[in-house]
């Protein structure tokens, strides 16, 4: 890989690739819906080696025009497709928008083979498997609920059509799964930060039971895994970064109290769980380290204090430094 196409770079997961590509002195063009002047602090650094481009996802297929006004060539890239997007939050309930992420979605494939790119990655989400799992169940005898179902079906959606344009093209397609990633510059609503934030503010704290499967990964572990496929993923392979050693969401909380829960009332069970219990081998990175070798490295102990350190001292700008 010597150049990389990035859409939603300027998110967590997609700006952390970025800086990681960077650091290895490969040339990324990275896409965002925002103007560089209001995206987050942190996330984007000045680099020689890396173009912004203001371009929402409803225009990718301007993308291959507007490098060649840029006067920029793309040599043996890898087009990384991480944009997504609701009308309020990433996984809201508004199906126009999550079905214009699929239509989205096979435009930026067509994109990537009018560029010529070596490899095409989708990024999935851990809520397909919810999804696939809702689909086998009886609604005339359950009534579970979860909030992310419009969202992670669209996710499956564009992965079978992406299957389908992709058979036929000279582009590899690869589609990447993974576990709940944390990290700093994270402001997403996740359980686990916003339990963080109330942890730190000594907050009492009510939950489930929490014996569903979970499983967590550092962004740094995450980064370095799409850049790993990127380089050495197989052709129509599908990928899951993740820990290898999914536990009890339970376990994850009571960590984290623990460390940093040192005031204030922490009880499970008094919450109702409602919602499937994925089995542990849906977290399975078992594929992914056969064809690549990769494993994840950082703890998750190791990643609190991370998160912690970042929410405790506001630092904006995190480097590379453990990579």
């Amino acid at each position: 890989m010597k150049s990389a196409v990035i859409t939603g770079a300027s998110g967590f997961l997609g700006s952390f690739l970025a800086k990681l590509l960077l650091k290895s002195g490969i040339q990324v063009v990275a896409l965002g819906r925002r103007e560089r002047r209001d995206l987050i602090a942190g996330r984007l650094p000045e680099d020689p080696n890396l173009t912004y481009i203001n371009l929402p996802m409803d225009q990718i297929k301007l993308l291959p025009d507007l490098l060649g006004k840029k006067q920029i060539a793309l040599k043996d890239c890898i087009f990384y497709n991480f944009a997504w997007g609701g009308r309020q939050g990433l996984s809201d309930l508004n199906v126009a928008y999550q079905e214009q992420n699929v239509v989205n979605s096979m435009n930026a494939f067509k994109t990537a083979e009018k560029l010529h790119c070596l490899k095409f990655i989708q990024v999935g989400t851990m809520e397909e498997a919810f999804a696939e799992a809702y689909l086998q169940l009886s609604y005339h005898n359950c009534n579970y609920y979860n909030r992310h179902l419009i969202y992670a079906q669209a996710k499956r959606n564009a992965r079978m059509m992406l299957k389908a344009v992709a058979a036929d093209s000279a582009t590899d397609l690869i589609i990447v799964s993974k576990s709940h990633v944390m990290g700093p510059l994270d402001y997403r609503d996740s359980l686990l930060m916003v339990t963080l934030k109330k942890m730190i503010n000594s907050e009492d704290l009510y939950f489930t039971s929490g014996e569903q499967y979970f499983d967590v990964i550092s962004v740094y572990d995450c980064a370095l895994g799409f850049k790993t496929i990127g380089e050495s993923g197989k052709r129509y392979a599908q990928y899951w970064i993740g820990s290898g050693h999914p536990r009890p969401l339970k376990e994850y909380i009571q960590i984290m109290a623990d460390k940093y829960h040192k005031k204030g009332i922490i009880e499970f069970g008094v919450l109702n769980y409602n919602d499937i219990k994925l089995d542990r081998s849906i977290f399975s990175p078992l594929k992914l380290k056969t064809d690549t070798g990769f494993c994840c490295t950082h703890s998750y102990e190791q990643t609190l204090e991370d998160v912690h350190s970042w929410l405790t001292n506001q630092k904006s700008n995190i480097q590379f430094t453990d990579l």
